[in-house]
């Protein structure tokens, strides 16, 4: 058989708090499934792996979780909704988004286009177009439309511009770092 290259899959399954061993910050670590295959020639892929992966959202290093913590950090874990539900409670000023006072949370403006904060320009614009779709005065007959188009162009307009979604960016505490492709070395084949 000749070997082709082989490949990681990550599956994202939550967040979890913790220390960054790095960059020393306290925060919020994604947690990945991380499988690796193998592919050869006339077998499309082989599982070489698996290991759970935790990357720290400031400094974007990843670490891998020793087998025998996996129960700990599965009893941990938290759902991408848990984590907004719990940053909706802090008050301004905390970190969070919400607001003091049991009033209502303020949403973000990636929140209300629904998109991740790390999402391309092409989606930011794709999310705008199905949602302006959905809420347009003209087509829809819910009360709150005229007030929900008017969020989802102000959304667009800072989110279109490079320049104002990284100063926006900077306000709610989202810092982007360059990602560098993994690369494999032939020894970790």
């Amino acid at each position: 058989m000749v070997f082709l290259g082989s490949r990681e899959e990550l599956a994202h399954l939550g967040y979890v708090a913790g220390q960054c061993p790095k960059c020393r910050k306290q925060g919020m670590f994604s947690v990945f499934t991380a499988k690796r295959k193998l592919t050869l020639y006339a077998i499309p892929a082989l599982p070489m792996g698996e290991q759970l992966l935790l990357e720290c959202r400031f400094c974007n290093a990843r670490f891998a979780l020793p087998p025998d913590q996996r129960e700990e950090l599965q009893r941990r874990l938290i759902s991408a909704d848990k984590l907004a539900d719990l940053a909706g409670q802090l008050p301004i000023g905390a970190g969070g988004n919400g607001q003091a006072n049991g009033a209502a949370p303020v949403r973000s403006l990636y929140q209300i286009l629904q998109v991740d904060p790390y999402a391309d320009p092409e989606v930011v614009e794709a999310a705008f177009k199905r949602l302006a779709f959905k809420y347009h005065p003209d087509r829809s007959t819910a009360a709150d439309a005229p007030a929900r188009m008017r969020e989802l162009i102000e959304a667009r307009e800072v989110l279109h511009d490079p320049r104002k979604r990284r100063a926006y960016d900077r306000t709610i505490g989202i810092e982007h770092v360059e990602r560098r492709p993994v690369a494999l070395r032939p020894e970790e084949v």
